[in-house]
């Protein structure tokens, strides 16, 4: 079947025909002999350059949903009908053709008639038009002034167009919102309803095997959100470096895990929501193999090495077409005692540098083996943030012992008393002298080596309930 060739586009006629052109030569401009202060001014220059190419696409679309919504009408369409599937017809050009994102192509073929329902002068028409306002700007000032009437609205114009001059929009957007709710409380009321219902969160797994998080929240529904992500987010410890956007998935996280660990979500089936792992006994045993997660599927054997520190064993026997036939009670594999002393003894993480308090941390095991029973004492066993646990097991971070208390490091940079470590030498708990600023490192024996790897055992599946609740 043969496929019709694309029409070609039309040749652009007068402004931006030359437009067109000046920017032709842009590439081949020599930059190296400006000096500072004309490459400084010529961004400025176009920065207004393109804000007046936005609004001039802006009165295009506009002039284009316009002329579709007339055709439409002609044809018979009733007119509420034919606005809008002009808007849609136009919005979906803008995203097929030149690729806008659907909020851009909506804002595009709406401005325009917004300003003038709210009400907006002439002169903040001609300051978009002119190029400063930029159109996320002018949806702003649209939609706070259409709120308001007479006098006030213009007070409020003039107010706005000043502040749109020398703000972001991001801050812009807080300045409306701020006059508006001084000006008519009613009306942003009304304001903020609609933006709750504009509220939306999705969740998906991508094909990689990560998990896809989006959502928009508006009031104190955004401002829970925000100071509990502020909360768990940490400072990066020495020696280790995260992008901001690391460090804000690190503490969503940690508030997923406080949040099971509260147990106040509701139970299924008498069983307070938890992190679900299917393990084969032989991948126990060899420390290597597949999990299975719940939700997300298979994950490798050292991604869930954490959650055995510290969690939740059920064992249960299969027959030869891998049924059910014998379903073990749940054992704690960390006592409550141990935990109590763990709590006593660290108070926190012992990362190096590590102030995570000990309610976002895993009981974690040190050198000794889970295969051996996952027996743990205080010799064995300390506490750990998740990013500094995942060092521990992933990245090769290794443990010092100073009198008595493990601190986690690197490999090459030892503790050392003027640095590093948090301060708890001074903790009445622990007496004076027994924190971790000593000079004299002193190393743990290594315990019994593994057993060999084809050492395999019976096999068995084990259901690893992880993130449970820290013994009282």
């Amino acid at each position: 079947m043969a496929l019709a060739a694309a029409s070609p586009l039309p040749a652009p006629e007068g402004a931006v025909e030359r437009l067109r052109a000046a920017a032709a030569e842009l590439p081949h401009r020599e930059l190296d002999g400006l000096a500072d202060p004309q490459l400084g001014a010529d961004l400025e220059h176009l920065e207004q350059v393109r804000r007046r190419v936005e609004a001039h696409q802006v009165a295009l679309a506009e002039t284009l949903r316009a002329r579709r919504a007339r055709s439409l009408r002609d044809r018979g369409t009733d007119a509420v009908k034919a606005a809008r599937e002009a808007e849609r017809a136009t919005q979906n050009e803008l995203t097929d053709s030149l690729h806008w994102s659907r909020a851009d192509a909506r804002r595009a073929t709406r401005l325009r008639s917004d300003l003038d329902t709210g009400g907006a002068s002439p002169h903040a028409r001609d300051a978009f038009d002119q190029g400063r306002l930029s159109p996320r700007h002018a949806k702003l000032l649209a939609d706070t002034l259409r709120h308001l009437l007479g006098a006030e609205r213009d007070r409020a114009e003039a107010v706005l167009l000043e502040a749109a001059r020398r703000e972001d929009p991001v801050t812009f957007g807080r300045t409306c919102r701020r006059l508006l709710a001084e000006l008519d409380h009613e009306a942003a009321m009304v304001d903020e309803d609609r933006r709750r219902g504009r509220r939306n969160a999705r969740m998906a797994q991508t094909d990689d095997g990560m998990l896809a998080l989006s959502a928009q929240l508006a009031g104190t529904d955004a401002e829970t959100v925000a100071t509990a992500i502020q909360a768990f987010r940490r400072p990066d410890p020495p020696e280790i470096r995260r992008r901001p956007e690391q460090a804000t998935a690190d503490a969503l996280v940690e508030m997923a895990s406080a949040a099971l660990r509260a147990a106040e979500a509701s139970a299924k089936h008498g069983i307070r929501p938890h992190v679900t792992v299917d393990l084969d006994y032989r991948a126990l045993l060899m420390q290597a193999g597949v999990a299975e997660t719940a939700w997300m599927g298979p994950v490798p054997f050292g991604e869930i090495r954490r959650l055995l520190a510290d969690c939740g064993v059920s064992r249960l026997l299969l027959d030869a077409d891998s049924t059910p036939v014998e379903a073990g009670p749940e054992t704690r594999n960390v006592p409550n005692g141990l935990y109590r002393g763990l709590l006593r003894r660290d108070r926190g993480c012992i990362g190096l540098g590590c102030d995570a308090p000990a309610s976002w941390c895993d009981a974690m095991h040190l050198d000794h083996p889970y295969r051996f029973q996952g027996r743990l004492s205080l010799d064995n066993a300390a506490l750990g943030c998740r990013l500094h646990h995942r060092k521990y097991d992933c990245a090769g971070w290794i443990i010092t012992w100073i009198h008595n208390r493990p601190v986690l490091h690197p490999p090459g940079r030892p503790p050392d008393s003027g640095r590093d470590g948090p301060d708890r030498s001074l903790d009445p708990a622990h007496g004076p002298g027994r924190g971790l600023r000593s000079r004299r490192p002193v190393e743990r024996a290594p315990m019994p080596p593994r057993p060999p790897s084809h050492d395999r055992g019976a096999p068995l599946r084990l259901p690893v309930d992880g993130g449970p609740d820290p013994p009282d």
